[in-house]
């Protein structure tokens, strides 16, 4: 029998949200994080990093900085270590590419206590402390930080279908199928299924003899980060969203829509522009068809393909096509992990979500000593920043604080023009 290992806080996930929240306990003494990761390495979405993806925010809104701009495992420390702090600020003036900022994250990761390749099986309680079963052992952790991520989305129609020739955008470069002379559907009207677009028209892999791309939005629409709406990723506005009934923050959330869901401008101009070359500059076959307001009813394997049912939702009509190539930009969606399945029926959920408190920590009918926090799982509770790595270093330093009892970082005090659609300012 394995020898049972011992963790003071114990993080299932490597994403950039524990690795903030361990990089930001480093320096204090009086607590430990373990980060177990079931993957062979630390990758931020290697299937959509493409080299000339950008970071859809500032570099300064890295894993510490906003907290603690000091900290050894900031983004411009790895930077000066790495000996490209100079050439980073010449080449990087207008945005930072995602592939530099997953390289960050491998780096920070390096330097922290983190187990790679170890699948977290099961989660019990003793009654004094968790006992987490890994294909490698054992843990015991008083508390435990879930930060597993988002599951890819595909719609129930979809799920007999799913096999060989398709795939859903997250592993679009590491799954994908060549798509030369093929007929592809893309599902899909977000920032992901923008990226994906862009590739299958830039011929990396052929081009596509057809590209019909559907999306139940009103159209291919912009992200908005204009700087009112930016100021929804402040600290500020999550404390006031979380203290809003649940009527409220879902009412806000849809008129929010526009701030997590959208294609950046830049990448939306890239698109027309080679949609205008390749139907007027470039000789050849391709055709496209770009259907906003239209949604995917049914998909069926087909001998040589698959067939699809679209349906308009304005005209309330459907149309059929066959198609070589099914590719899911469909966005994601919070599970609970299967992991939970021995305390289950002691974790809170509703509806097949967690009950998060506003520090974070999820209700569950266990000790009162120690407990569960979870990471981006909290979108309907603390707001459209909750995915976001905007407010990661915040959000870990409101977890260590709560874990340790104390304000051992300063999360307070942030300031803010106004609260849009409230009819009132935050006065400090």
């Amino acid at each position: 029998m394995s020898r049972r290992r011992l963790a003071q806080v114990l993080a299932i996930g490597a994403g950039p949200a524990n690795l903030s929240l361990a990089a930001l306990a480093e320096p204090l003494e009086d607590i430990s994080v373990t980060i177990l990761e079931a993957r062979d390495s630390v990758s931020w979405h290697p299937g959509l990093l493409w080299s000339n993806s950008r970071l859809q925010v500032d570099g300064i809104k890295d894993l510490v900085s906003l907290i603690d701009p000091r900290s050894e495992f900031s983004f411009m420390n790895f930077l000066h270590e790495e000996g490209r702090l100079y050439r980073h600020l010449i080449a990087s003036k207008e945005y930072v590419s995602r592939a530099e900022f997953d390289q960050y994250f491998s780096w920070v990761a390096g330097r922290l206590d983190v187990h790679l390749g170890t699948t977290v099986k099961s989660i019990e309680h003793d009654g004094c402390c968790f006992l987490v079963e890994t294909n490698s052992g054992t843990w015991e952790a008083e508390t435990l930080v879930i930060g597993v991520g988002q599951a890819p989305f595909v719609p129930d129609c979809a799920q007999e279908a799913l096999g060989p020739g398709t795939w859903h955008s997250v592993y679009h470069l590491k799954d994908g199928m060549p798509v030369g002379d093929k007929h592809v559907l893309l599902v899909g009207g977000g920032q992901s299924s923008g990226e994906v677009a862009h590739d299958l028209l830039s011929g990396r892999t052929g081009l596509p003899s057809k590209l019909t791309w559907a999306t139940g939005r009103g159209g291919l629409t912009p992200l908005d980060d204009s700087p009112f709406s930016d100021e929804w990723f402040n600290p500020a506005f999550v404390d006031y969203f979380n203290s809003l009934g649940a009527a409220q923050r879902d009412a806000s959330l849809v008129r929010q829509q526009a701030a997590y869901f959208g294609i950046n401008r830049d990448l939306l101009a890239l698109l027309y522009r080679r949609l205008y070359e390749l139907d007027y500059l470039i000789p050849g076959t391709f055709t496209h068809e770009i259907m906003a307001g239209v949604r995917l009813s049914k998909i069926w394997n087909q001998p040589d393909g698959f067939g699809a049912t679209l349906r308009d939702v304005t005209a309330n009509s459907t149309k059929e096509i066959d198609c070589d190539l099914v590719i899911f930009g469909t966005g994601f969606k919070n599970e609970i992990p299967r992991f939970f399945e021995p305390i289950m029926d002691r974790i809170m959920a509703r509806d097949g979500s967690y009950r998060v408190g506003d520090d974070y920590r999820i209700g569950w009918s266990g000790s009162e000593k120690g407990g569960i926090y979870v990471q981006n799982a909290a979108l309907k509770t603390h707001g459209v920043a909750d995915a976001n790595i905007s407010l990661a270093a915040w959000r870990s330093a409101k977890i260590l604080n709560s874990i340790l009892g104390t304000e051992r970082y300063s999360i307070g005090g942030q300031d803010i023009t106004h609260l849009l659609g409230q009819g009132f300012n935050v006065v400090n």
